[in-house]
């Protein structure tokens, strides 16, 4: 296994800087640059030239990123082949979920999976963007259901777009724009908005706010939730209007639905897992995900 180190001084690289490798890992960017400092004394050499605003590799370090680059490909390739030699793959798959779209659509795809895999044991988890991300990292969820951004910003996740969200408006029936069935962005200005939080998704959390300023005006966020529950009950109790995905909406969910015009607005469901994690079971449920989500007409 490579030494942590190394994997600290390939995250800068990729991730462009030392705070942002700090990001990716979960530790301080004050860690990342000791650890990287600690490889350069080993080796005697200098890998960055840090008197740019970014660090850039000398040219020793690029020969070096290559090297250690060349070794994690063999790495991954030796492990692969152990799992097939030896059948060692868990006999359980773990799964992150965040609300009810998966809950509409893995009993289907969870039926293919076990004709494929019947022994295998299935425990799922219910998750945030955010912490589906980090129980990924920490090894502890082998698939992780979330919003692609909050899932591609790690370098170490692979994540698989599925579906674009159809983004909306939602309102409680005695609101009163339940009587439209579309609305101008800009007419919202001013509505009391529910939100979930940045804690619940930071990624997705910085697009919405993007998309705002994008629409033309700052939303007028009363309160934060920490779930899409949350979120639809403050709605139904007409605390305020929420954006939200189309396709994750119920019938039972009592709420109006407003379409959204010229609104820049939108999300991409997505299935993340470790790059490392080599089991075949684990990329065969990907693909079976990205094929069941392909053949489906409408997302209801």
């Amino acid at each position: 296994m490579l030494d942590k180190r190394i994997l600290y001084f390939l995250a800068v690289v990729e991730e462009g800087s030392f705070s942002a490798a700090g990001k990716a890992h979960y530790i301080t960017q004050s860690a990342i640059s000791q650890q990287v400092a600690s490889l350069e004394n080993d080796l005697s050499i200098p890998l960055f030239d840090r008197t740019f605003y970014k660090p850039k590799l000398t040219q020793a370090g690029e020969q070096y990123y290559a090297f250690c680059k060349e070794v994690l490909y063999k790495e991954v390739e030796i492990l692969n082949e152990m799992y097939k030699v030896s059948h060692a793959e868990e006999a359980v798959l773990h799964i992150g979920i965040t609300g009810p779209l998966e809950s509409k659509h893995l009993p289907s795809i969870i039926s293919l999976y076990e004709e494929m895999y019947p022994r295998k044991v299935i425990k799922i988890s219910k998750c945030t963007f955010s912490s589906g991300a980090e129980r990924l990292l920490s090894g502890e969820l082998d698939v992780a259901f979330g919003i692609l951004n909050d899932l591609s910003v790690h370098s170490t996740l692979a994540a698989t777009p599925l579906i674009d969200h159809k983004v909306c408006v939602i309102c409680s029936p005695n609101h009163p724009l339940a009587h439209k069935q579309s609305v101008v962005s800009k007419e919202l200005q001013g509505e009391k908005v529910i939100s979930l939080s940045k804690e619940a998704g930071p990624n997705f959390y910085a697009d919405f706010m993007r998309s705002f300023k994008e629409d033309g005006f700052t939303p007028n966020i009363v309160k934060y939730v920490d779930n899409l529950e949350e979120m639809v009950l403050n709605v139904r109790l007409n605390r305020g209007v929420a954006w939200i995905s189309k396709e994750v909406i119920q019938e039972t969910d009592k709420v109006h639905v407003l379409d959204i015009v010229d609104s820049h607005h939108h999300a991409t469901f997505a299935i993340g897992r470790r790059r490392r994690n080599l089991r075949e079971d684990v990329k065969g449920f990907i693909e079976l995900c990205k094929d069941y989500f392909a053949t489906l007409d409408t997302i209801s």
